[in-house]
């Protein structure tokens, strides 16, 4: 016992001159960082990568030994070999990336962006998004952020809606979190000019939605390109919506259900809800193949391009479940992302269950629909169609390693990794008249690139092999921080369709309650479901559920004891769900 207790002096003295020497290393390794790395982001003056091959988002061939020269935060030169290329600026950092592969940044077409995003599509290599759905005023101030380089996180550009039909609606269904969405509005389609000229020079693009009206989105969509802009959509019919001249149709519902002709597979249509996402999957098994070539024609005539996100809807019945799901749950147990709210998880990942207690006979019809988007769209691409993949992240995907996934499923439905790889830059940049700027490595275009460690033309899974992020010339901090902040969250609850909805509430009938008195009251609003219960206060009421509209709540003795005002509220579990607003109820004196 002796031997342990006088040796202990020692042993602190020796951790203790330990640990001085490792301050100190850490203060020269601290300092090496601050010079060389900076924070967040390395930003020199010229920046040139040599050695590569560079896959330049084009879709010709690799260019092997590629010199690609940065100047500020625009491309200056690409060129191959030591010689023919410009004279380098004697303060121009280099990167030898001799063995590695460059390719451009990454381009995630269809995202619903929030606060905790930013660092998880950094690390896998997207270097800019598209966000279709949130209040204006704050994309316009995220956008400001993000593109300034005020904000860690992928280049931000956004889709606006137009309000259409008598009371000038949204044409989006919106729970309290993403409302104020829309801006502008018109009551008829004469009314189109005027609302395109309130959005020019605030939004990127146009997004409309299945409910728009074909007169409507024929007006919209003429004044849009007018004025520069594309316009994309859901669709409940995707030829009547190119007719109308869409340019991007967002899900393949609208493919889907117009390669449905044959009367039984109309019948069965009836009788389905058709919406985004899995609930749509028994769909497509009715796809009728022999239409395919006509459609795609049709589509590549009007240069109508697709976004199919193939991941959000198939993730959890297809070949890959396995593999995503795994690796969807160790990015998001990652101790480092903990930040990344819970409902987010459970949403993401219990998506890959949604079949789990479906018949055999339920999965082999999902799988003959799946079988059949694959087909469409590897000869949709064969024919010179586009792909421009989205994932619907914040909806039930995780950032930025979804996109990854996109990709792969391509591929297995028939694209070469160089065509996967297109959806993701060039193509994706060319559907919101991007492409000048973004998705190819190319003179006086940005310089967002990726350099990876592997070949992605042989594994478009060589795509996640990141070895570096630029972003504008900067090379970008990639690692997750525990303490990342981002300074302009959303509150409220928020839709999660596949889910539970956020809880809306609008009144109770009676609106009085007589003290120590039994009451029954009627609860009315919209977006309950079973699991949905009624707070008086900070007590939970007796609830029944009657209806999505309508719950019924009995108040006992104890609970209206006192008289005064009382503050009401339905609240819903997670995932989705929430807590609606509060309205005031009176307990009243005998």
């Amino acid at each position: 016992m002796s031997k342990f207790t006088n040796a202990a002096p020692s042993w602190d003295k020796e951790t203790s001159r330990l640990g001085a020497i490792a301050r100190r290393i850490s203060l020269v390794v601290l300092a090496w960082c601050v010079i060389t790395l900076g924070s967040p982001a390395t930003h020199a003056k010229n920046l040139l990568i040599e050695g590569a091959t560079l896959i330049d988002g084009t879709g010709k061939g690799p260019i092997q030994d590629a010199r690609v020269l940065v100047e500020g935060e625009t491309i200056r030169a690409v060129w191959s070999g030591n010689s023919g290329g410009p004279s380098v600026p004697p303060d121009t950092q280099v990167i030898n990336a001799k063995g590695k592969f460059i390719i451009p940044g990454l381009i995630d077409s269809h995202v619903h962006y929030r606060a905790y995003m930013g660092e998880m599509f950094l690390s896998y290599g997207v270097t800019a998004v598209y966000d279709l759905g949130d209040p204006i005023n704050w994309q316009l101030a995220v956008r400001k952020g993000l593109n300034s380089g005020k904000l860690r996180g992928p280049r931000f550009y956004f889709c606006a809606p137009v309000g259409t039909g008598p009371e000038g609606g949204d044409g989006d269904a919106a729970g309290s979190a993403l409302s104020g969405r829309a801006i502008s509005s018109m009551k008829t389609p004469a009314d189109a000019k005027e609302a395109i000229a309130k959005l020019k020079g605030k939004t990127d693009c146009i997004k409309l939605s299945e409910n728009t009206k074909g007169d409507f989105f024929t007006a919209i969509a003429r004044e849009a390109h007018a004025a520069g802009m594309n316009v994309i959509s859901h669709s409940l019919n995707a030829m009547d919506s190119a007719t109308w001249g869409i340019d991007g149709v967002e899900h393949m519902t609208g493919v889907g259900i117009s390669a449905i002709r044959k009367p039984d597979g109309r019948k069965a249509m009836e009788g389905m809800n058709i919406e985004a996402g899995h609930k749509n999957s028994l769909l497509y098994q009715w796809m009728e193949p022999a239409l395919f070539d006509e459609m795609i024609q049709y589509f590549v005539k009007r240069n109508v391009y697709l976004n199919p996100t193939l991941d959000f809807e198939w993730k959890g019945i297809i070949d890959r479940t396995p593999q995503f799901e795994l690796e969807d749950t160790k990015l998001l147990y990652n101790p480092l992302l903990q930040y990344v709210p819970l409902d987010e998880r459970l949403v993401t990942l219990g998506q890959y269950h949604w079949a789990d207690k479906r018949s055999s006979a339920d999965r082999e019809q999902f799988l003959k629909g799946y079988k059949n988007v694959q087909e469409f769209l590897r000869r949709f691409v064969k024919a010179g169609g586009k792909i421009y993949s989205g994932t619907d992240s914040a909806a039930a995907n995780t950032p930025g390693l979804a996109l990854h996934h996109e990709m792969e499923i391509y591929v297995d439905a028939g694209l070469t990794p160089m065509e996967a790889l297109l959806t993701s830059t060039k193509w994706g940049a060319e559907i919101l008249r991007l492409d000048k700027q973004l998705g190819t490595v190319e003179p006086n275009k940005l310089a967002d690139l990726v350099i990876l460690r592997s070949n992605p033309l042989e594994d478009i899974r060589n795509a996640r092999a990141i070895d570096e992020v630029i972003r504008g010339g900067e090379i970008m901090d990639i690692g997750y921080h525990s303490d990342y902040k981002f300074p302009f969250p959303l509150f409220g609850p928020e839709a999660k369709h596949l889910y539970n909805p956020p809880p809306r509430l609008r009144g109770v009938t009676p609106p009085v309650a007589v003290q120590g008195k039994e009451s029954r009251l009627r609860v009315t609003g919209r977006g309950f479901v079973p699991s949905s219960v009624v707070y008086f206060g900070n007590s939970l009421a007796e609830t029944k559920f009657e209806s999505p509209t309508e719950l019924s709540v009995t108040l006992t003795p104890q609970q209206t004891a006192e008289v005064g005002t009382v503050l009401m509220t339905v609240q819903t579990p997670k995932p989705g769900g929430g807590v609606s607003e509060e309205l005031p109820f009176i307990v009243d004196y005998p």
